[in-house]
């Protein structure tokens, strides 16, 4: 499994939410700087990158382009091999041609693909809205998809740069920035992104991120078995969510669909796990 470590930013801080929530937030007090070197120097393969109040307002703040420049910079200088994936209000073609130019390898995206894909499902602008109304949320469409058409606009080559996010609560999908949730099953939203050609994909289960409660391991291997029929049509399926523990890395490295990557955020900020030693007894890629 490719071991991935995040980096959560807010506005150019290095934060973490409990569950996704933002009024429960964590600051840490760490450059980022340093902490990409000491991913780099542990062997990180990849580095996993989240732009979260670009994943709730669909707005992309200056602060955080230029932390990601940075990040490039460091990484260039320290291992140019690592790669850098990115997500979180990616919502625009012009924003992933500029991240892919930046050297960014792969580029996030759930809320400008799935309110599209919901409407394409039967689902109508009514429903979408009371899913948001519910959440607590108003629904402006041009703000949570801005470019409708995205997913056709997509030249080949960018398409193999892309990572569908599928976030869930229990049997339901989640989206902008995790605060509404539609009733569409992950392992049903990941099937039809296969059959629109797309091959990596991201599951995160957002009741067991930021917990440190350990990984939602039985709806995880649900969600694995249920897209084994067509699981050689996926490149890439990276699992996120309450890794707190090697015991957690060895649950999911033991199932029978195991998934290719993980990734660990807060445990290795407040040191539960050693990401050198990790990498090494774990990541066979």
């Amino acid at each position: 499994m490719l071991i991935i470590p995040a980096i959560d930013l807010k506005k150019g801080e290095v934060v973490r939410l409990y569950k996704g929530r933002f009024d429960k937030i964590s600051y840490y007090d760490v450059e980022i700087e340093k902490l990409v070197k000491e991913y780099l120097e542990a062997n990180a393969k990849r580095i996993h990158i989240v732009l979260l109040y670009g994943a709730k307002t669909g707005k992309i703040e200056k602060e955080e382009e230029e932390k990601i420049k940075k990040i490039i910079e460091i990484k260039k200088l320290n291992n140019k091999d690592c790669e850098i994936q990115v997500g979180g209000g990616i919502r625009r073609k012009k924003q992933i041609e500029k991240f892919l130019e930046l050297g960014i390898n792969y580029i996030i995206i759930g809320t400008a693909f799935l309110i599209p894909f919901a409407l394409s499902e039967g689902y109508g602008l009514q429903n979408i809205k009371f899913f948001y109304q519910r959440s607590g949320k108003n629904f402006e469409l041009e703000k949570e998809v801005p470019e409708f058409e995205l997913i056709d606009w997509l030249e080949p080559y960018i398409k193999e740069k892309i990572i569908i996010s599928v976030d869930y609560v229990g049997d339901e999908t989640a989206l902008s920035g995790w605060e509404v949730t539609i009733p569409l099953k992950p392992s049903y939203v990941i099937k039809k992104f296969v059959e629109k050609g797309f091959k990596k994909f991201l599951i995160t289960s957002i009741e067991s991120d930021g917990t440190l409660a350990g990984v939602d391991i039985k709806n995880i291997e649900r969600i694995l078995k249920e897209i084994s029929g067509f699981r050689e049509k996926i490149e890439e399926i990276i699992v996120a969510g309450g890794i707190s523990k090697e015991e957690d890395i060895i649950s999911l490295d033991s199932l029978s669909y195991k998934p290719t990557g993980i990734i660990i955020g807060k445990a290795l900020y407040q040191k539960k796990l050693d990401l050198k030693n990790v990498i090494q007894k774990y990541q066979k890629i």
